[in-house]
């Protein structure tokens, strides 16, 4: 390849996001078509983490001309959701500090990665040694025997890493795309050649039970680090220690803030009454008449007594004498 094609121009490096949905979107096209979706969708979102809300239909309209755009939105939509839950953002710089076993084993666990996608990450995205096929790449590979035609996607890279030295690898990539896409475009395009299947979904209880552990682990060992967003736990006071008394609230009645007097609007004149039911009044029963009472007769009044009449001295004399 080196004598029929050249030099060739090595493909870029770039984020590791960025070499995500580069590898997602150029599954069956080559890596400039995509790059131009990719373009389309930057002009339209601020950042990464808005492309992540954006739902995959429209962000299907936003792509563009793509084949398969509404399948391979899903499963960026679904791939970007998944590593915000793990790392709290839409970012994988936390994997450079991995090895590549374990880089592996993280980009394995996101969903709608399939197995081009994931290898792309780990040499363009994170500098790492990978050998990523396309279908163009890959069926040409197949038809030059370089790997056997049973083989899976996957079995053919991890047969290219071990056979290629990785100062080679950015070389040989570049190389077979080049002349993947010469020679197998047209059956790519048509639908001959054995397409890169879309990573689907794991839905069992089984798997939901894991991410409900690995949840519960990640919350544990933030709380631990002290990342926790939460709130620390009062202290319990120590037993023979008296509690602080509390402030009693005041007994004042708060003052309600007067309501804004809404502006009045002006009357419109009716023009016809809807005709109404005027309701029956019922009559109350009369009240009960009472009884006259009896009444006592008045006493009668008693003669007023007259003062005693006056004695004169002689009398009273005789009197005292007698």
């Amino acid at each position: 390849m080196r004598t029929k094609l050249g030099k060739t121009r090595r493909p870029p490096a770039g984020d590791a996001i960025t070499q995500m949905i580069l590898g997602i979107f150029s599954r069956d096209v080559p890596s400039s078509k995509a790059r131009e979706a990719l373009d389309r969708l930057r002009a339209l979102v601020v950042d990464y983490n808005e492309l992540r809300v954006v739902p995959p239909i429209e962000m299907a309209e936003m792509v563009g001309s793509l084949p398969n755009a509404r399948l391979k939105c899903e499963d960026l939509s679904r791939a970007l959701n998944k590593v915000f839950a793990i790392e709290h953002e839409v970012s994988l710089d936390r994997l450079r500090e991995l090895s590549a076993k374990e880089v592996r084993e993280y980009l394995a666990s996101i969903d709608g990665l399939d197995a081009y996608s994931r290898a792309r990450v780990q040499l363009l995205g994170l500098q790492q040694h990978a050998v990523p096929l396309d279908e163009a790449m890959w069926a040409y590979a197949r038809k030059e025997k370089i790997v056997d035609r049973k083989c899976s996607l996957e079995e053919a890279q991890a047969f290219l890493e071990r056979r290629i030295p990785e100062g080679d690898s950015l070389e040989i990539v570049a190389l077979l795309e080049k002349q993947g896409w010469a020679e197998m475009g047209g059956a790519v395009r048509n639908g001959e050649v054995e397409p890169i299947a879309s990573v689907p979904p794991d839905r069992t209880a089984r798997n939901m039970l894991q991410l409900v552990a690995s949840g519960r682990s990640a919350l544990s060992a933030a709380t631990a680090s002290g990342e926790s967003e939460e709130p620390a736990a009062v202290a319990k006071p120590a037993k023979g220690t008296k509690k602080r008394a509390r402030p009693k609230p005041s007994k004042r009645p708060r003052k309600r803030p007067k309501a804004k007097k809404a502006a009045k609007t002006p009357k419109l004149k009716v023009v016809a009454k809807a005709r109404t039911k005027k309701k029956k009044k019922t009559k109350t029963p009369p009240r009960a008449k009472r009884k006259p009472t009896a009444r006592r007769k008045p006493k009668a009044k008693r003669p007023a007594r007259r003062p005693p009449a006056r004695r004169s001295a002689r009398s009273a004399r005789r009197a005292r004498s007698a």
